[in-house]
């Protein structure tokens, strides 16, 4: 004869049950169930069910709990990442998750994710090679700061987790020691290694010559530069106006979107040089689009490829890597001319707060984070300022003295 008890089925007489209790919904719309065999008597059963009701009222079991990592990423990915950044970083998270945290994690459940868990993952991301050699064709371990996009992924997500009631606590938030990575030491063109700059792009061609002067000169970053379009070129006032961001994104292709932060959308000045190479530049466009008449296609781009349509970022920077090597040139990235910028005017004494709005930072902390050498030089300079006063001081002191 089998016991009715709510909650508890009888599978031996007074040896085994298994106790069913429902939790509602999971976040996916699909039942979520506590079910639980438990071998001892009848009273010791109800005593267990008792137990679990009792947490699942007072919410130390919660709803989700039990959700492995992968099935907790699909549903993150979709009703987080999604709606809330940009699709580059989404298109970096999917990289993260597939590359190391997915074979790791994916059969764990939420609550599995421990800080000893993660201390064992990070340890041995420290001891794998990279998939992909170096210049040198060798096969490196992989870098901290890979070690450190892994946590801070984890750490976003199970924030969320914690936010949509799914866990008590975020185990990233109780590490030893989180991951952390050193700055690299930033690359820019000093005074004289413009000057060489400028000099070979003289007789380079007019679109990269024209872009390579906005990005040293304005501080822009390429998406910025590539997808201007000749609406935000005020020649009258030697303005650009940066409203667009042209992006290329492995998963995604070429596409056009906002700038970076709400701060990256503004309004800057550039020397008038920049403008004659802009006028240049669309003059040489109409008598392209007039012999091209059949093929060319008619886009607003301030940059173009050969048949009118937008310049591939990607392109550019192949470009710049060839130029440089061309020319024999200390080779730094295409982001770097930003770097060289903004570092030629912090060296000049250009308030901080001026060159953070022309490079469009959320603030100018950002700018002090980034900049440290030329504004370090500044307190060099600051602190030789005061000793000159003390020393002026005592100087007089030692004449009134003598009369």
């Amino acid at each position: 004869m089998i016991m009715k008890e709510k909650n508890i089925t009888e599978i031996v007489p007074n040896k085994k049950y298994r106790i069913d209790i429902e939790k509602g919904k999971r976040f996916d719309g699909s039942r979520n169930r506590i079910v639980e065999t438990f071998n001892g008597t009848l009273k010791q059963a109800i005593e267990r069910r008792d137990e679990l009701l009792y947490e699942v009222k007072h919410s130390k079991i919660k709803p989700d709990s039990n959700m492995t990592l992968l099935e907790f990423s699909k549903i993150w990915l979709r009703d987080y990442a999604e709606v809330n950044v940009k699709p580059s970083t989404l298109c970096g998270y999917k990289n993260c998750l597939n590359a190391h945290i997915l074979p790791r994690f994916k059969d764990y459940k939420l609550c599995q994710i421990t800080v000893y868990e993660l201390e064992k993952f990070y340890n041995d991301l420290r001891k794998t090679k990279s998939k992909n050699p170096d210049s040198d064709g060798n096969y490196k371990l992989l870098s901290e700061s890979v070690v450190r996009h892994q946590h801070s992924l984890l750490c976003v997500m199970l924030n969320t987790a914690v936010k949509w009631d799914f866990i008590d606590f975020n185990p990233c938030l109780k590490l030893t020691k989180p991951p952390t990575v050193t700055r690299t030491e930033m690359q820019f063109y000093d005074e004289d290694e413009i000057v060489e700059l400028f000099k070979h792009l003289e007789y380079e061609d007019l679109t990269f010559k024209t872009a390579i002067y906005l990005l040293v000169l304005g501080g822009l970053r390429r998406g910025e530069c590539l997808g201007l379009f000749w609406e935000n070129v005020d020649f009258e006032n030697n303005t650009l106006s940066i409203k667009n961001n042209l992006l290329n994104v492995r998963s995604k292709g070429v596409y056009l979107d906002s700038p970076k932060t709400k701060k990256s959308k503004r309004t800057i000045t550039l020397p008038s040089v920049c403008f004659q190479l802009l006028l240049e530049l669309k003059e040489k466009q109409e008598i392209l689009k007039e012999m091209y008449m059949g093929s060319w296609i008619d886009t607003e781009y301030v940059f173009k490829d050969e048949v009118g349509n937008y310049f591939n970022p990607s392109r550019l920077s192949r470009q710049w890597k060839a130029f440089t090597k061309r020319h024999k040139l200390k080779h730094i990235r295409l982001h770097d001319l930003r770097h060289t910028c903004a570092t030629y005017l912090l060296s000049h004494n250009t308030p901080i707060a001026t060159v953070s709005k022309k490079l469009g930072h959320s603030n100018i902390y950002t700018t002090l984070d980034v900049y440290t050498h030329p504004v370090d030089n500044d307190d060099l300079e600051a602190s030789k300022l005061l000793n000159d006063m003390v020393l002026k001081s005592k100087k007089e002191e030692v004449n009134e003295e003598k009369h």
